[in-house]
């Protein structure tokens, strides 16, 4: 023997190959199974995958700026005057003092005068 594989058993062996490894050796759609991983999606596919993914990539990038935008002052900035009034105003709502509207629109129209 000198170790060399005979062309008839490698062909059989490279359909057998094919097979296992999901690909259609007819070419027509690949077999219907289970496999280890996704199955490749056909080559137009692809590229609507790709643009999918990176439409989703770039509103996430976006997102992430405006919360970055978002800066909240430290608690010492707050003056006391504000929080003694803003105690004040829960104290009365406890006490029943509290000052209701009938809409959304009233209640702008009362800060706005």
């Amino acid at each position: 023997m000198t170790g060399r594989v005979k062309p008839s058993s490698n062909k059989l062996f490279e359909k057998s190959l094919k097979q296992k490894s999901g690909e259609n050796p007819s070419g027509s759609s690949p077999a219907m199974g289970v496999y280890e991983s996704a199955p490749r999606a056909p080559r137009g596919e692809n590229r609507q995958i790709e643009q999918m993914l990176s439409n989703i990539i770039t509103r996430l990038e976006r997102i992430e700026e405006k919360i970055d935008e978002n800066v909240y002052p430290p608690e010492s900035a707050i003056k006391p005057e504000l929080i003694r009034q803003v105690k004040k105003a829960e104290a009365d709502i406890r006490k029943g003092k509290g000052k209701t509207y009938d809409s959304i629109d009233d209640f702008f129209r009362e800060i706005e005068a």
